[in-house]
């Protein structure tokens, strides 16, 4: 009962304690863009804390749905070993920037020496082409971030390219015609675009002096415990671009002794769009510099990536269903209740519940026996009605043999969403499940039941 304990110690204590209003924060490398619906870097380092406070034994950290890599920063102020995955390639990129190496000094240079190479660029010629460039960029947007992306590709090493892809992400972010009130897609107003006076070296420059500050913040922080040598984590650091159904492969990490991670609210196309939001900054970004096997077949449509990710497909069999009510009663409740909706409805939450179920197999494969997971889950509602993601999780879980230690309820900040997406006017707050991998408990731990 021990992770339970401090847990609901901890809640007792201040009965708003999990929402961190007013206690959250993102510095140094957090901070590097501004990635859909992030993790509460400070609610993670807690609940890391509480389990390694009850399992020291604990070496490696595992997130499936790693995203912009808060638990991953989070795990590396640990010293510990991570291992993270992510469908979307911007999520892969943004992580292994973070992951480092932290060259301050060597990146000052190569900042002034890109600078240099921009600024003695007058070419006027586009290194991107794709259906809609005209329509999201004005012609000398476009030629900037053309002359950015090729003073960035003459960078000889990859983990300083990586560094600046991220800088040129957030640029074509802020200067695209794209509203960034919302993460979809949604071009600005007629009257707001005619007056619009934007350049993107200057916005470039900005985010990239401000990342290279950030970065060192993160290097000292990394310095002050010890955990940074010759400008590279002491640690182990692994990040896959991977669907979470399909397992790791190639990994020298190994099964991992900590789960924690927070997966979809549902299907992207319905909740949020992360595929959608990282379509434009992909566009800029020679995807190769990103991972070896990535095409441009993943930037095909708009919609691609959330089309790969979880629920993205709506084809069920009709099996599909019958698993998940067999499984979860939970899944079979609010189905009845969709049931007497449209049906595209009840279609979406089968398909993104079944994938969800499918990639707890792969998941689960990763990690030790006895392993603790620590989701973060959200109940959106569709149709009107609730649909409990955090139940059905719950339902999946025990249904391979995982034991149930807390749950956590915890009201979510308006301020984590993009105004227009802001989820909270369908769900205003989450769940912190804590389970158990079956398996033998460590042997050295002092608490083999929690």
């Amino acid at each position: 009962m021990a992770l339970r304990k401090i847990v609901d110690e901890l809640s007792a204590a201040d009965a708003d304690y999990w929402s961190f209003r007013g206690r959250a924060g993102r510095s140094d490398a957090h901070a590097y863009f501004q990635y859909p619906a992030m993790m509460v870097p400070e609610m993670q380092r807690d609940l890391i804390g509480a389990v390694v406070a009850i399992c020291p034994e604990i070496k490696s950290v595992f997130d499936p749905f790693v995203g912009s890599g808060t638990v991953l920063t989070e795990t590396m102020l640990r010293g510990l070993g991570f291992l993270g995955a992510d469908i979307n390639p911007l999520a892969i990129l943004l992580c292994r920037a973070k992951a480092g190496p932290f060259f301050v000094n060597a990146t000052r240079q190569k900042v002034d020496e890109l600078l240099a190479r921009i600024a003695n660029d007058s070419r006027d010629s586009l290194e991107t082409g794709f259906p809609g460039l005209e329509k999201w960029f004005d012609r000398d947007v476009a030629v900037e971030l053309s002359r950015i992306h090729r003073a960035i590709t003459r960078e000889d090493s990859l983990w300083c390219r990586q560094f600046f892809w991220v800088a040129l992400a957030e640029t074509v972010r802020t200067t695209s015609n794209s509203r960034t009130s919302t993460f979809k897609l949604h071009i600005r107003p007629a009257a707001e675009l005619a007056l619009r006076r934007i350049r993107a070296v200057p916005m470039f420059e900005q985010a990239l002096r401000r990342n290279l500050d950030r970065m060192a913040g993160q290097a000292a922080s990394f310095a002050e415990r010890g955990l940074i040598k010759r400008g590279r984590y002491v640690g182990s650091v692994e990040i896959q671009l991977r669907d979470a159904r399909e397992p790791l492969v190639d990994s020298t990490m190994g099964t991992c002794d900590l789960l924690v991670s927070s997966p979809p609210y549902g299907d992207n196309a319905s909740t949020v769009p992360y595929g959608q939001h990282s379509f434009l900054p992909l566009q800029w970004i020679d995807l190769s510099d990103i991972d070896v096997c990535l095409r441009k077949d993943w930037l095909a449509t708009t919609h691609e990536i959330d089309h790969r990710s979880l629920g993205g497909s709506r084809r069920l069999e009709p099996s599909d269903s019958a698993t998940l009510r067999e499984i979860s009663p939970h899944f079979r409740s609010v189905l009845q209740v969709l049931n007497h909706e449209p049906r595209d409805r009840a279609v979406r939450v089968a398909a993104f519940c079944r994938d969800l179920n499918h990639s707890l197999g792969p998941i689960l494969s990763t990690l030790k026996p006895n392993a603790y997971m620590v989701w973060t889950i959200g109940n959106r509602r569709v149709g009107g009605q609730s649909v409990p993601l955090d139940g059905i999780l719950s339902d999946l879980l025990l249904a391979r043999g995982a034991v149930a230690i807390a749950t956590i309820q915890r009201r979510i900040p308006t301020k984590r969403m993009a105004l227009k997406n802001s989820i909270t006017t369908t769900m205003a707050s989450e769940s912190i499940l804590i389970f158990r991998k079956a398996g033998v408990h460590c042997p050295s731990s002092k608490h083999p039941k929690t």
